[in-house]
């Protein structure tokens, strides 16, 4: 048989589990409080307290094996959530409770709930939930509109840093558009420096080029007039020259045409070249005035048999000086041609002026033609 309860358990007891003014303690356990909900426990109160005074196993019946119950916590020192927290701001601590000495409890008679007292704590339950809902549904919308200022913010923020960029951007694009402006600026002033140069230089090189056609003009002009006048002495010169030698000739010709000795006096050295062969060779002539004949020894002394002769009469074209068409013999002194019918020419030179005279003179009075 159990002991009777004694006052002092009974009081010891009922302070331990002290009921809220205004409200039935509920037998089921509260909600628990949100995640990121920051309490503060007051774990003064849960110290370690000394021992009451030794009860007397005949008073009382002491029962070792009950467990610390949820309501022994002190609710009124949880610090709820405040919405300008943010909530991406981590949790505090929550300070561990002490474990708590195991204290001899004396078991309390229950006496069974009435259905009235089971509803009446239902329903305290139930509005005790409702209104931690609603907290809930009120931090959850102070946390959305916290993370909507936030974003607002951040997006305010980025626009911004957008806008500065954009406007640095452009800043950076209209400095380089001058630099870029005012560097063609001046690659167009150093081009049309360039151009104005090259221009002065070919309007320089033009008066040059005029100015020297001048002087080359002048120059020919002069040089046409000496060369007219030149020509026109020279022309003159040969003239007087030419008139000599015919009177030369002619008086030669008196001379040695009545001579009756003509046989021995038409012979001696005349240099030939043919057109067979670009070399002259010295020959020995004799002339035969009857058959219109030029017959060529190669010296004085064999002159039985001559190895070439030449045919004279109604064959010669006529005889030329240098002037007349024959520039290879201008440096050769006391040289003529001798131009025939058929296009071909024989160029033949004497010792000297008197031979070069009688060696005419016989080729005319041989070929029949008039100097």
């Amino acid at each position: 048989m159990p002991r009777p309860f004694s006052l002092l358990a009974h009081w010891f007891t009922f302070r331990r589990h002290p009921a809220p003014a205004g409200e039935v303690p509920s037998p089921q356990p509260p909600t628990p409080p949100p995640k990121d909900l920051n309490i503060s426990f007051n774990t003064a109160r849960y110290r370690s307290k000394p021992l009451p005074a030794p009860i007397d196993d005949h008073d009382e019946y002491v029962n070792e094996k009950v467990a610390l119950r949820f309501s022994d916590v002190d609710t009124s020192q949880v610090q709820r959530f405040s919405s300008s927290t943010a909530p991406s701001s981590p949790p505090r601590d929550i300070h561990t409770l002490p474990r708590r000495p195991y204290v001899t409890h004396v078991a309390i008679p229950t006496a069974p709930l009435t259905p009235e007292e089971t509803a009446r704590r239902r329903l305290s339950a139930q509005r005790r939930r409702e209104r931690e809902e609603e907290e809930a549904r009120r931090e959850e919308r102070a946390r959305r509109e916290l993370r909507k200022l936030q974003r607002e913010e951040q997006e305010r923020r980025e626009r911004e840093e957008e806008e500065r960029r954009r406007a640095l951007l452009q800043e950076h694009l209209r400095q380089a558009a001058a630099r870029r402006e005012e560097k063609e600026r001046e690659e167009k002033r150093i081009e049309e420096e360039r151009h104005e140069q090259i221009r002065q230089q070919k309007l320089m090189a033009h008066q040059r080029r005029l100015e020297y056609t001048r002087e080359l003009d002048q120059w020919r002009q002069e040089h046409i007039q000496r060369a007219i006048s030149s020509s026109s002495e020279k022309q003159e010169e040969r003239r007087r020259s030419a008139e000599e030698r015919r009177n030369r000739i002619a008086k030669l010709g008196e001379s040695l045409l009545n001579n009756n000795n003509t046989a021995k006096a038409a012979r001696g050295w005349v240099t030939i070249q043919t057109p067979e062969s670009l070399a002259w060779k010295r020959r020995y002539y004799k002339f035969d005035l009857g058959r219109g004949q030029m017959l060529l020894y190669p010296n004085h002394v064999d002159t039985a048999h001559p190895i070439d002769i030449v045919e004279l009469d109604n064959r010669t074209e006529g005889l030329h000086e240098w002037y007349e068409g024959f520039e290879e013999l201008r440096a050769i002194p006391h040289s003529f041609a001798i131009q025939f019918v058929h296009g071909r020419s024989w160029f033949m030179y004497a010792d000297a002026e008197e031979e070069k005279d009688r060696l005419l003179l016989w080729l005319s009075e041989a070929a029949g033609i008039i100097l």
